[in-house]
């Protein structure tokens, strides 16, 4: 139930987002750190429409396994489940280069190894794609994860940057969170 709330439109509305940020029909979409709600794969698949991809990417079986679920509930069928370990380069299941979004949403907040993961999402996006960045606000809220653990939204512009990516966009994804887009 605490995954359904923090990845629910209560915190981040997904549609709303992915629609501001330019998802639509037929394209690519990878969703980095899906989760078991699959919350943003889920919108994802509605908006890129049968001619579209969703790759659903986590580290967690059991949260692959949730999100095929619900795909067979609802018949969806443009959703691919990845087992991957963001933290590694190449090993994400996912062709070079060929999709037009990468979804990285609350989860460098797990990882001290960002700039891997970055790489990763890179690695996937075809030129002119774009890396949609959302993670925790610095706060001492009681909601969310520990402040040490929160991520320093400078430190990803710096390695986005490094990595060759330009800043499209900022925008406040929601009370506890803020949202950046970047462009290869």
């Amino acid at each position: 139930m605490i995954d359904a709330f923090f990845g629910g439109n209560k915190l981040l509305d997904a549609e709303k987002i992915l629609k501001m940020a330019g998802v639509s029909a037929g394209m690519t979409i990878s969703d980095f750190g899906c989760g078991t709600n699959g919350r943003f794969s889920l919108s994802a698949s509605h908006l890129v429409g049968d001619r579209g991809v969703v790759y659903a990417v986590d580290i967690r079986k059991f949260a692959l396994e949730k999100v095929i679920s619900f795909c067979r509930e609802d018949g969806i069928c443009n959703i691919k489940p990845i087992w991957a370990d963001l933290e590694r380069y190449g090993s994400a299941d996912v062709p070079q280069s060929s999709v037009d979004f990468v979804l990285v949403i609350n989860i460098l907040f797990q990882s001290r190894k960002h700039i891997e993961i970055l790489k990763e999402a890179l690695r996937l996006l075809k030129k002119g794609g774009r890396i949609i960045v959302i993670d925790w606000k610095p706060s001492r809220v009681a909601l969310g994860p520990s402040p040490n653990l929160r991520v320093n939204k400078s430190d990803v512009q710096a390695i986005m940057h490094n990595l060759g990516l330009e800043q499209i966009k900022e925008f406040d994804a929601g009370k506890f969170h803020f949202g950046m887009i970047f462009e290869k």
